[in-house]
Protein backbone atom coordinates (compact mmCIF):
# COMPACT_ATOMS: atom_id res chain seq x y z
CA UNK A 1 0.00 0.00 0.00
CA UNK A 2 1.57 3.33 -1.03
CA UNK A 3 2.34 5.92 1.60
CA UNK A 4 -0.27 8.62 1.76
CA UNK A 5 1.08 12.15 1.52
CA UNK A 6 -0.31 15.13 3.36
CA UNK A 7 0.22 18.76 2.57
CA UNK A 8 1.43 21.21 5.19
CA UNK A 9 1.59 24.96 4.92
CA UNK A 10 4.69 26.50 6.50
CA UNK A 11 5.71 30.08 7.08
CA UNK A 12 9.48 30.43 6.79
CA UNK A 13 11.64 33.09 8.40
CA UNK A 14 13.45 35.20 5.78
CA UNK A 15 16.82 33.70 6.73
CA UNK A 16 15.59 30.16 6.05
CA UNK A 17 13.80 31.14 2.83
CA UNK A 18 16.98 32.79 1.53
CA UNK A 19 19.08 29.77 2.50
CA UNK A 20 16.69 27.43 0.66
CA UNK A 21 16.63 29.71 -2.39
CA UNK A 22 20.43 29.70 -2.40
CA UNK A 23 20.40 25.90 -2.07
CA UNK A 24 18.06 25.65 -5.08
CA UNK A 25 20.32 27.88 -7.18
CA UNK A 26 23.46 25.97 -6.17
CA UNK A 27 22.12 22.42 -6.53
CA UNK A 28 19.03 22.61 -8.72
CA UNK A 29 17.12 20.77 -5.99
CA UNK A 30 13.65 21.99 -5.08
CA UNK A 31 13.59 23.26 -1.49
CA UNK A 32 10.47 21.23 -0.74
CA UNK A 33 12.23 18.00 -1.76
CA UNK A 34 15.25 18.89 0.35
CA UNK A 35 13.13 19.78 3.40
CA UNK A 36 11.07 16.58 3.11
CA UNK A 37 14.27 14.48 2.88
CA UNK A 38 15.75 16.19 5.94
CA UNK A 39 12.56 15.68 7.91
CA UNK A 40 12.28 12.03 6.85
CA UNK A 41 15.76 11.45 8.22
CA UNK A 42 14.65 13.12 11.47
CA UNK A 43 11.59 10.87 11.99
CA UNK A 44 13.28 8.61 14.59
CA UNK A 45 14.38 11.65 16.59
CA UNK A 46 10.95 13.28 16.34
CA UNK A 47 9.32 10.06 17.55
CA UNK A 48 11.80 9.72 20.45
CA UNK A 49 11.26 13.30 21.58
CA UNK A 50 7.48 12.81 21.36
CA UNK A 51 7.69 9.65 23.47
CA UNK A 52 9.94 11.36 26.01
CA UNK A 53 7.60 14.36 26.22
CA UNK A 54 4.59 12.11 26.90
CA UNK A 55 6.55 10.25 29.58
CA UNK A 56 7.76 13.50 31.17
CA UNK A 57 4.16 14.76 31.37
CA UNK A 58 3.37 11.61 33.38
CA UNK A 59 6.32 12.22 35.69
CA UNK A 60 8.29 9.27 34.31
CA UNK A 61 12.00 9.97 34.80
CA UNK A 62 12.88 7.51 32.03
CA UNK A 63 12.02 10.38 29.69
CA UNK A 64 15.46 11.83 30.38
CA UNK A 65 17.10 8.51 29.48
CA UNK A 66 15.24 8.48 26.17
CA UNK A 67 16.27 12.05 25.40
CA UNK A 68 19.86 11.33 26.39
CA UNK A 69 19.96 8.25 24.16
CA UNK A 70 18.37 10.17 21.27
CA UNK A 71 20.99 12.91 21.55
CA UNK A 72 23.79 10.35 21.76
CA UNK A 73 22.57 8.65 18.59
CA UNK A 74 22.30 12.00 16.79
CA UNK A 75 25.84 12.94 17.84
CA UNK A 76 27.17 9.57 16.72
CA UNK A 77 25.47 9.85 13.34
CA UNK A 78 26.73 13.42 12.93
CA UNK A 79 30.26 12.32 13.70
CA UNK A 80 29.96 9.52 11.14
CA UNK A 81 28.78 11.94 8.47
CA UNK A 82 31.61 14.31 9.34
CA UNK A 83 34.14 11.48 9.08
CA UNK A 84 32.73 10.46 5.68
CA UNK A 85 33.02 14.04 4.45
CA UNK A 86 36.62 14.29 5.64
CA UNK A 87 37.51 11.04 3.85
CA UNK A 88 35.82 12.18 0.60
CA UNK A 89 37.60 15.54 0.83
CA UNK A 90 40.92 13.81 1.35
CA UNK A 91 40.28 11.51 -1.63
CA UNK A 92 39.37 14.49 -3.84
CA UNK A 93 42.49 16.41 -2.79
CA UNK A 94 44.65 13.38 -3.53
CA UNK A 95 43.00 12.87 -6.92
CA UNK A 96 43.55 16.54 -7.81
CA UNK A 97 47.13 16.39 -6.66
CA UNK A 98 47.76 13.22 -8.68
CA UNK A 99 46.17 14.80 -11.76
CA UNK A 100 48.22 17.99 -11.40
CA UNK A 101 51.49 16.12 -10.86
CA UNK A 102 51.47 12.97 -13.00
CA UNK A 103 54.07 10.44 -11.94
CA UNK A 104 57.41 10.88 -13.67
CA UNK A 105 58.58 8.01 -15.78
CA UNK A 106 61.45 6.20 -14.27
CA UNK A 107 63.96 6.08 -17.12
CA UNK A 108 67.17 4.18 -16.89
CA UNK A 109 70.22 5.81 -18.33
CA UNK A 110 72.07 3.71 -20.85
CA UNK A 111 75.03 2.02 -19.18
CA UNK A 112 77.67 3.55 -21.45
CA UNK A 113 76.39 7.15 -21.18
CA UNK A 114 77.55 9.47 -18.45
Amino acid sequence: MPTQKRRMMLSLPDELAHALDDFREATGTAPSSFVVEMLMQAVPMIESVSKAARMAKQGNLEAFDILNNTLAVALHEGTGVQQDMLEKSSQLRKARSDAADPPKKNRKRPENSK
